[in-house]
């Protein structure tokens, strides 16, 4: 009894060092695991196209898969993903004209007794015996190796027709290296792996370090309150177009100037010089098939004129006292302005974003509200806006 709780003693009480290292051991032993997964992957995905580019028959032919091999310390796990993902690619791509069918008497495991002895075998090993369960002739059976070897990894595939002499009627090679990383393509629309790579490097290119957004914006300022509040200007829609940079691809950090008019007939126009900092903050580098989330800061200067922008100024006025003011001389009003606010972006090519508004020049107006304080910070204004990045 003192033994046993000895033992559990120590055994709570370990070293948290050598947890620690068994926890990264352990880390580094899925990434590993993942790498060689996407890999094989990888490699059964060229080896489809290889086939639909010069297929083996030039009719649809059945097929029975006759095993998936993977290397030592992967487990059943791996062999069940390949032979998933073979199936898919196949079914995907009819023009290898290699139909997979299901065969038990292939697979199965048989014990086959006579006067020269007893043999344990599949039934793809002795055709002699399919035959007699009854197996049609002339079928083909095909065989998956993938190895670990000096290149990484090593996909062996050959096809064997099922006959008493069991010859190889196609066979072939593929290899792979550490220093190629895996290409994940689309199995309805395979590419070879030049076009594959070819295509990404493009894409990156076409969106590369500098962009160009067109954006539309809303404006809406807040109501003021008090017994002595004035008039809040009404809604502004904005135009902008402009120039983004990065300084890498990855798009972490991006910068950009944007001009804008604003336009409502009989109302208000208006011209604006904005620039902006966004920072990337859903990952390390802008992602292909996720949407990316940016939080922005930027600042802004603004004219305006017409009878809508009258409520442009520090002194609180009415609604008859504005277009009694309206009458004699037309407004105009010339403000800066600072934003914080965040966008997301679909792509790199669609952006979406919201953000608050302070225009320090206004700070005692009654004609503004306020929509949030943050310190001495007021938001007088709260905007949204739809980008179109080219």
């Amino acid at each position: 009894m003192m033994s046993w709780l000895l033992g559990l003693s120590l055994a709570f009480a370990a070293d948290p060092a050598e947890e620690a290292q068994r926890i990264e051991l352990e880390r580094a032993r899925a990434q590993v695991a993942d790498q060689v997964h996407l890999a094989a992957f990888d490699l059964i995905d060229e080896l489809v196209y290889q086939l639909r580019e010069e297929p083996i028959f030039a009719q649809p032919t059945p097929v029975v898969l006759a095993g998936v091999s993977v290397p030592v310390g992967l487990g059943t796990g791996m062999q069940a993903l390949l032979e998933n993902h073979l199936a898919g690619v196949l079914i995907a791509n009819p023009e290898a004209n290699l139909q997979l069918v299901h065969c038990p008497q292939c697979t199965a495991v048989v014990v086959r007794s006579s006067a020269k002895g007893t043999v344990v075998s599949r039934g793809v090993d002795d055709p002699a015996l399919l035959a007699e369960l009854g197996v049609e002739a002339g079928r083909h059976a095909l065989f998956i190796d993938v190895e670990a070897e000096g290149a990484f990894l090593v996909l062996r595939a050959r096809l064997t027709e099922l006959s008493p002499s069991l010859p190889i009627v196609w066979s072939h090679t593929l290899s792979s290296s550490t220093s190629s990383p895996a290409l994940l393509r689309d199995s309805t629309a395979l590419k070879s792996a030049e076009e594959a790579r070819a295509e990404y490097l493009n894409l990156l290119n076409g969106q590369g370090s500098v962009v160009i957004p067109a954006r539309v914006s809303v404006r809406t300022y807040a109501l003021p309150e008090g017994d002595n509040a004035g008039t809040a200007p009404p809604p502004f829609i904005w135009l902008q177009a402009g120039v983004e940079l990065s300084p890498t691809v990855a798009r972490r950090w991006t910068s950009g100037m944007t001009l804008g008019y604003a336009l409502i007939p009989e109302a208000y126009q208006g011209l604006m010089a904005q620039a902006r900092l966004s920072r990337l903050v859903s990952g390390q580098a802008r992602s292909l098939t996720h949407p990316d989330l940016y939080l922005f800061g930027g600042l802004s200067l603004s004219t305006v004129w017409g009878p809508a922008t009258a409520s442009f100024r520090n002194q609180a006025l009415t609604l008859d006292e504005i277009l009694t003011d309206t009458a004699l001389d037309e407004p105009r009003a010339t403000f800066g302005a600072l934003q914080l606010g965040a966008e997301v972006r679909l792509g790199n090519r669609v952006g979406f974003g919201v953000f608050l508004e302070t225009m320090p020049q206004f700070k005692t107006s009654r004609n503004f509200g306020r929509y949030a304080t943050l310190g001495p910070v007021e938001a007088h204004a709260f905007g949204a806006e739809v980008a179109l990045c080219f």
